[in-house]
């Protein structure tokens, strides 16, 4: 298991655990398409999570 935290400018943290064999796919994909695994979480990963769950739990 290996936990990722992030940071923004303003000193907000957003924590994240990911099994080893998660954290290396999502390395990969980063990799691919030439950003590092924390932007690709914050431009694609959380973006798409949280459009699937809006869809599920409509307010």
């Amino acid at each position: 298991m290996l936990t990722v935290v992030f940071m923004d400018k303003k000193k907000q943290q957003f924590f994240m655990t990911l099994d080893n064999s998660v954290h290396v796919k999502l390395r990969k994909m980063a990799s691919k398409r030439g950003v590092t695994l924390q932007e690709f979480i914050r431009a694609v990963i959380i973006p798409e999570w949280l459009m699937q769950n809006k869809m599920k739990n409509p307010s």
